[in-house]
Formats: structure tokens, sequence, C-alpha cells
């Protein structure tokens, strides 16, 4: 009976102990299986990362990949976008250069114009007999020289302030060589013919300023207003220069 008991004991023991391995095996099996499975992950990462990779290699890519070249063209688009708009501020910065110079530059050229003005004014004949020809030469050389002031470039585009110092400075010019002929007039014709032309030069100046105020007057209080004085008082001097060297100066 004694021996029964201790069989029966033994075989639920030994049951216990395959119970506990199986219990055992089983956590082992689980815990295995949990940390395969992060290493399944890895290895897709890494394949992904491979084909990642073999879609970045520039060969492959302008070969087999026609989207990622497409991609690969507007980023060169861009580039080159990058690269103009540069260079764009570099023309800019360049042009912002030449716009600084242009005052100095102006500058130059005038006082050069103004001095080939100058020595026209300078040769003007000092007899009227024999110098017509040499009169109406100078003339016109003066106004080639005032056709090549910096300034008559602009002018001519409209530009309110330059075409007040072209006109003032053309009317300057013509004005000072009327001075010179009435001058010469004066000192060679007969005291009754100059007596006559003093009356008659009277009357243009009243003539020559009042047709000036009226055109100022059809753009008063606008920019263009001294514009048209100028402009006004320029051609009706210029003219009266020449009239003057036909009438009295002979050939």
């Amino acid at each position: 009976m004694k021996k029964r008991k201790i069989f029966i004991l033994t075989t639920l023991l030994v049951i216990f102990l395959l119970g506990m391995s199986a219990c055992s095996k089983s956590s082992i099996d689980d815990t295995n299986n949990t940390k395969s499975k992060p290493n399944n992950t890895d290895n897709e990462t890494n394949d992904s990362n491979t084909d990642d990779n073999s879609n970045n290699n520039p060969e492959e890519v302008s070969i087999t990949n026609s989207g990622s070249k497409k991609e690969d063209n507007i980023g060169t688009n861009r580039n080159t976008d990058n690269k103009s708009s540069t260079s764009s501020s570099d023309v800019k910065g360049s042009e912002d250069t030449q716009e600084k110079s242009i005052p100095a530059e102006m500058d130059e050229k005038r006082k050069e114009v103004l001095d080939n003005i100058q020595k026209e004014l300078n040769a003007l004949p000092t007899e009227i007999e024999g110098s017509r020809k040499e009169f109406l030469e100078r003339l016109d050389n003066i106004q080639r020289e005032l056709n090549s002031l910096p300034d008559k470039k602009y002018s001519d585009t409209g530009t309110t302030n330059a075409m007040k110092n072209y006109y003032g400075i053309s009317y300057e010019k013509y004005d000072i060589a009327l001075n010179k002929i009435y001058d010469l007039l004066k000192k060679e014709l007969l005291p009754e013919t100059m007596k006559n032309l003093k009356t008659e030069q009277n009357k243009w100046i009243e003539q020559k300023e009042a047709k000036a105020e009226k055109e100022r007057k059809k753009y008063a209080g606008k920019t263009h207003e001294w514009v048209a004085d100028f402009i006004s008082s320029y051609e009706s001097t210029k003219e009266r220069c020449y009239e003057l060297v036909n009438l009295y100066i002979t050939d």
C-alpha cells in the first residue's frame, strides 16, 4: 500500500514537471517569435533602402526611370532659373553702376560740346562784307553741336528736366550768337540803317516774349510750362540769327 502511494506521487510529480517543461518551451518559442519580428522589419527596411539607393543612382535614373528623369529636369530648370536670377541681379547691379556713372559722363560730354560751341561763337566773322557763308556755316555748326548734347537724347524721350536743359542751353547759345551779330551790325551799318534795325529789333523782342508767354500759359501749372517757354524762345532766337545774317551780311 505504501509503495502504491509512492508510485502515484511519483507519477504526479513527473506529470507536473512535464507540464512545467511544456509551458517553459512555449514561452521561449513566443519570445523567439517576438524577437524575430523586428529582424524581419529590419530586412524589409534594408531592402527598401537598397531600392531607394538604386533609384538615386544618376545613371539608373537617367536610363530607366523616366519619372525621376523628369524630376531631375525640373531640378535643372530650377537651377537655371536661380542662375538667371543671379545673373539678372548682377546685370541690375551693373545697370545701377552705369546709372550712377551717367551724370559724370554727361557732364564731361556736355562740357566738351559747350567748349565746341564757344569756339564757333568766338570764330564768328568780325566783318559783314563777304562773310555770309561763313556766318551760316558757324550757325549750322552750333546747331550740330547742340544736337550732340547728352541732354538731347533724353529730351527727345520727353523727359522734362532734360528738355529744360537742352532747350535752355540752346536758347542761351543762339542768344549769344544773336548779340554778336547785332553788335557787329551796330559797328558796320550806316547810322540810319542801324536806327531802323534797332526799332525792328525792339519790336522783335516784344513779339518773341509775347509768343513765349503764350506757349507757357498753355501748360500753366504743369511740368511742361517752362519747357514750352524755352522752346519758343530758342526757336525765335535761332530764326532771328539766320534772318539778320541773310538781310545784312553780304556774300
